[in-house]
């Protein structure tokens, strides 16, 4: 086997070698530089001439933000009981985020990693590769969004809801399976969409981007007499991909593409709620991942991903104290990947095509009720139901018919929670609550969560959390045959405890700051291990693989975080992230677990305030690759001018992303291997390079 080629330092394509973690320094001084900004806040009738220079959009995000997802009932965010970030539309606008991917990229403590098949979010150091992101709670409108076969949490194309159907995306850090269960281990997002009221008409949007790059919307909404409340939307998507790249010993062409069409139907009438949505993406692999033949053509190495979901809910408030909730929910998630494999090693023969195909159905039902009970209680409890009817995985050798994984399979999960939260005293609240989970194939989890919010006035918050959340074995952990021959049975519960201290102070209504510190245990972690044979890359073959309770890891870091908005519309957010997660029984650093993360968006006026621009800067630290490999770090740059004043209903956008035009890679896991087509030997893929600078072109119009 030839040696493994070293990962270039990032470069620019053209002129000096760019710094990456100097970049962070940059980003972690002017973040430092933000109390001084803010204590320079003038007073009186300073601060009275800067609010009357604002729109009146500024004046209105002033305001402190409402959260659903932290207590399943709306609050403040400076009274919730955890770290909360609230991306808002405009934002997704002013930035030119694509996917949701690349929203919460933007979110401090994130970060997106991609393989050229999927997205996958890592959060506070933990996004280890090959995980599916399984341990991030996804929601949209409150209803559960993570597959049932991979527990996956969908960020990419392949994210059912289109980006500009999105309100905003509450972003709740630190354990929530005290209210949610499973998957909500590290954090739970919940996507708000949009309500008929808020189009009031009709949408149409085109795009068009690099590598040959078109997206068409269509969208109708309205509110009408009698409370009726209606959206429907269509979203096409085509794209070819980056046509060339280059891997050792193979250039992958037109082997990068992807085809997506989504629908969304949102119905409201008084007390109801239905809504429904549809996603497929077919998605070209160029990596020749899971030992398959390095640029295929007949056929390419590709995967379909197709989700539906559906829901009724009930809202209703009772008085004026009481708010009941009730859901009737129904989801299916299909995954079908074409494998070209060379069985016979003649590369004279036609490939021979494997199909790995994954189905998973279920039906649920959730309730909650909250409200205010004398003594300054308010109280908040529930039941979930959750019946998991077809949890079915097979791959099969097309020509042959050989089977070698035919599992069906059936879950069950019943969760019943409440918590308490209670007044002592003017400003100082505390909570308690638990929820009780049970699981038909791993029996009954218990998980509590305190916290004390104390609010010293109305500009400075004190939190203090403590939870402990869980992450039980997906389908495809638990039933799947690993090369072993067997299913990974006998497998534990993922669990993790978590302490954090959490400061908010506002300078007055300009410009506010969050720190966060925080350390986490985490037991019993899911590895996908070597059982037998040699090294993986001199005796592959002799290997066999399956997923055993292996690790423990302490997890423990600082965020910080500022913003500063200043008249003439300048918005300047800036954000720096600091973690440690170690395996503490190697003492190692996690797999794909930057040290260092630094965010910084600023938002100003171009042309008067009919042309805005949006800058968006991110740095992140080197990392390890799963084969102990360094890939170093980066900082990049993106920008977006943005108008929707140009013309009556017209909105225009024009965004270029890695502005800088660096190369970087993303670590992925130890599925990406293929044998050399030159020299026959084996390959592991440490990393896999990015794409350079590309652009996007936007129209939308409304009538």
């Amino acid at each position: 086997m030839p040696p493994l080629l070293p990962l270039p330092e990032p470069v620019r394509r053209t002129g000096p070698r760019p710094r990456g973690w100097p970049g962070i320094r940059w980003l972690a001084l002017g973040f430092a530089a933000g109390p001084l900004f803010a204590a320079s806040e003038p007073a009186g009738a300073e601060r009275l001439r800067d609010l009357a220079g604002m729109s009146l959009e500024q004046l209105t995000t002033l305001k402190v933000e409402v959260v659903y997802g932290a207590s399943r009932h709306h609050q403040a965010t400076t009274a919730a009981p955890a770290s909360v970030t609230i991306v808002k539309r405009d934002d997704i606008q002013r930035f030119g985020h694509r996917t949701l991917a690349e929203v919460l990229n933007s979110v401090a403590g994130f970060y997106a990693t991609n393989d050229r098949g999927y997205s996958f979010i890592g959060v506070r150091g933990v996004g280890r590769p090959g995980d599916f992101g399984s341990r991030i709670l996804l929601l949209v409108d409150g209803q559960r969004m993570n597959d049932g076969i991979y527990d996956s949490a969908a960020s990419d194309t392949d994210f059912p809801i289109d980006v500009d159907l999105i309100e905003r995306v509450e972003v709740v850090r630190g354990p929530g399976s005290s209210l949610y269960g499973t998957n909500a281990f590290f954090s739970v997002i919940n996507v708000i969409t949009r309500r008929g009221r808020d189009i009031d008409g009709a949408e149409l949007a085109g795009g068009f981007g690099s590598f040959d790059t078109w997206t068409g919307r269509a969208t109708f909404g309205r509110r009408l007499a009698g409370g009726w409340d209606f959206l429907v939307s269509g979203t096409l998507l085509d794209s070819a991909g980056n046509r060339r790249l280059g891997f050792p010993e193979f250039v992958a062409e037109d082997s990068d593409g992807s085809r997506v069409g989504n629908g969304f139907a949102r119905v409201s009438y008084r007390d109801f709620t239905f809504q429904a949505g549809w996603a497929r993406r077919e998605k070209d692999w160029p990596t020749a991942a899971y030992d398959t033949v390095p640029n295929s053509r007949h056929p390419r190495l590709s995967t379909e991903d197709a989700q539906t979901f559906a829901s009724l809910r009930f809202e209703r408030t009772l008085g004026d104290e009481w708010r009941t909730e009730a859901r009737l929910s129904y989801d299916r998630y299909r995954y079908d990947g074409i494998y070209p494999y060379d069985y016979d090693g003649d590369p004279r023969t036609s490939v021979d095509v494997n199909r790995d195909l994954a189905v998973a159905s279920a039906a649920g039902l959730d309730w909650t009720m909250s409200g205010v009970v004398a003594g300054g209680h308010r109280l908040t409890f529930g039941g979930e139901w959750r019946h998991e009817f077809e949890l079915t995985q097979q791959n099969w050798d097309v020509e042959t018919g050989f089977s070698y994984v035919d599992t069906h399979k059936t879950g069950n999960v019943v969760g019943v929670f409440g918590q308490d939260e209670w007044s002592l005293a003017p400003g100082l609240m505390v909570q308690v609550g638990a929820r009780y989970d049970r699981n038909r194939n791993y029996g009954g989890t218990v998980s509590p969560r305190g916290a004390v919010v104390f609010e010293r006035s109305a500009d400075c918050t004190f939190k203090f959390v403590y939870g402990e959340a869980f992450r039980a074995p997906s389908a495809y952990e638990a039933y799947y045959p690993t090369t072993a021959g067997t299913p990974g049975g006998g497998l534990r519960a993922e669990a993790t405890r978590t302490a954090e201290l959490i400061w908010e102070q506002r300078y007055g209504p300009m410009a506010r700051s969050r720190l966060s510190v925080y350390q986490s245990r985490v037991r019993h972690l899911i590895d996908l291990v070597t059982q037998t044979g040699g090294t993986r890359e001199a005796d592959w073959l002799a290997d066999t693989y399956a997923f055993e309770n292996r690790t423990a890891v302490r997890a423990r870091g600082v965020e910080l975080e500022a913003e500063r908005r200043f008249t003439g519309g300048v918005r300047l957010l800036a954000s720096y992230a600091l973690a440690e997660t170690r395996d503490t029984g190697t003492g190692q650093v996690l797999d794909n677990s930057p040290r260092h993360l630094g965010k910084l968006n600023l938002a100003f006026p171009v042309w008067r305030q009919q042309v805005l621009g949006g800058l968006e800067l991110q740095a992140i630290s080197s990392r390890r690759t799963p084969r102990g490999r360094t890939v170093p770090g980066t900082c990049l740059a993106n920008f977006t001018l943005f108008s929707r004043t140009l013309a009556p209903g017209l909105e225009v956008s024009a965004s270029v992303y890695n502005l800088w035009d660096r190369r970087y890679w993303h670590p992925v896991s130890v599925d990406f291997t293929y044998t050399g087509p030159v020299t026959g030997a084996f390959i592991p893929l440490e990393a896999i390079e990015q794409d350079g600078r590309t652009f996007r072109l936007k129209l939308q119009y409304r009538f």
